[in-house]
């Protein structure tokens, strides 16, 4: 017995603790308050333009399990958005898009795949794309168990590492470092049959935090998207933009109710 106890000791703490995952349990009822800022550059015809965008949302969630999967709902309760440039200010009507419903599968380890879209109003799916606001939402999490001070990374270009934890009044919270790397050749196009041709990079860096009971607590991230679309049928000049977004997203403890019964849109 003291040699069993001697070694279990002498494990990793890694081997000790189970991966992070998510659950329904953690999600139902969930209330998140996402914050989002942008600063949108684009260059074409030897012309600059400067934009900034914000967003402002409060979002609610209903989850079941389902089997390896979490089928969820998610609706957004309150949203303002606002984009300013040189030239004018537009501040869209929201109220088309609020409680609309956006459905899906969230899987064990944070891949979100959508099922049913919101009707998303014209002047709203101008200024910002929220059909698929759901569809990053959640970060991703590592496929094994973290140590404090270990890294997991996959082929896909994203990288998690675990930072120490820190205390709170609600128990221990985990901590992890999240970077994401990607490209894009081409984007699909509503007009077109032909995909549209681009040199597209994106960088992504953020932490989030992890409460062993209750799930996500907090997203922080910085996205930059640099794209180069050379000229061609669709695009008459070359049109290089960099996007840099800023996102957080705190979950909301206040009590509350699970709001309406599904249905919506």
């Amino acid at each position: 017995m003291a040699l069993a106890l001697l070694l279990l000791a002498d494990r990793p703490a890694a081997a000790q603790e189970a991966a992070i995952r998510y659950t329904a349990g953690q999600l139902d009822c969930a209330r998140f308050l996402e914050l989002s800022e942008s600063r949108i550059l684009t260059e074409s015809g030897g012309r600059t333009r400067r934009q900034t965008s914000a967003r402002r949302g409060s979002w609610q969630f209903r989850a079941g399990q389902m089997g390896e999967q979490v089928a969820l709902e998610g609706w957004l309760d309150t949203l303002t958005i606002t984009r300013r440039s040189e030239e004018t200010a537009i501040s869209p009507d929201t109220d088309g898009l609020l409680g609309g419903r956006y459905r899906g599968t969230l899987s064990l380890t944070g891949h979100y795949a959508a099922r049913v879209h919101p009707f998303v109003p014209d002047e709203v799916a101008e200024v910002a794309g929220m059909g698929h606001a759901l569809d990053d939402f959640f970060p991703p999490l590592a496929r094994r168990p973290l140590g404090q001070g270990e890294t997991w990374s996959d082929s896909s270009g994203l990288t998690i590492r675990r930072l120490p934890d820190s205390a709170s009044s609600d128990g221990l919270l985990h901590r992890f470092s999240l970077q994401q790397r990607g490209a894009a050749q081409a984007v699909p196009t509503p007009a077109d049959s032909l995909p549209l041709k681009i040199q597209q990079k994106s960088d992504e860096r953020g932490q989030f935090v992890w409460h062993p009971l209750r799930g996500l607590m907090r997203r922080d991230r910085t996205v930059v998207v640099e794209t180069t679309v050379p000229p061609s049928r669709a695009v008459r000049q070359a049109v290089r933009s960099k996007v840099e977004q800023r996102i957080t997203l705190v979950r909301d403890l206040r009590p509350s109710g699970c709001g309406p019964d599904s249905g919506g849109q």
